[in-house]
């Protein structure tokens, strides 16, 4: 699908998770929202969704977190505690965004913006990848598989990459280490 791409910017969102928490991460995804809304120029939706899209993973990693303190378990240590972020994560941008795709495809898109998703989607799929579909929700279903595929990848490539980048940022940069980043947290003491 020609509107999927994957985008660095959240990475920024995810780093500011990792170090800070849940809060400049959600302040720098809005801003992220902000100027990709002022720069579009196909309208607000692609940018909303991507927001949407942004902040369910950014929630994922947070009741990732949460999972995480409320399992008791005999250690504590920044890679469980990661590994519980990751899997929420990637969950919970795929169902979340299995819901708000699915509305984008058949009523946000056509009533609100007169956008035909679901003829351009069979075009494209077609052309792409040679798929033939018999009924429209065979094209939905298959559009919803498709972006749901996009959105896990998305999700790994938004949470490894941040955290690959703060173990060496943590470990060279003082201010990182000694100013106690929020996922600090669950090292064992």
């Amino acid at each position: 699908m020609p509107f999927l791409r994957f985008d660095p910017a959240e990475l920024f969102s995810v780093l500011a998770f990792l170090i800070f928490g849940p809060m400049p991460a959600m302040i720098a995804a809005i801003v992220h929202w902000i100027f990709l809304s002022a720069t579009s120029a196909t309208g607000p939706l692609g940018p909303s969704v991507k927001l949407a899209a942004v902040l369910s993973t950014l929630f994922g990693l947070w009741m990732g977190s949460k999972i995480f303190q409320q399992m008791r378990v005999s250690y504590s240590h920044a890679s469980a505690a990661l590994g519980s972020m990751f899997a929420s994560a990637v969950l919970c941008r795929v169902v979340i965004l299995l819901f708000v795709n699915y509305f984008v495809f058949t009523y946000v898109g056509p009533v609100i913006f007169g956008i035909d998703y679901m003829g351009f989607s069979q075009r494209t799929l077609q052309a792409t990848v040679g798929l033939q579909v018999a009924s429209p929700w065979e094209l939905l279903v298959a559009m919803l598989i498709y972006t749901s595929i996009f959105n896990g990848l998305h999700a790994v490539f938004s949470v490894v990459i941040p955290y690959a980048l703060f173990i060496p940022l943590s470990l060279k940069i003082p201010e990182i280490a000694s100013g106690q980043p929020w996922i600090s947290r669950f090292k064992a003491s």
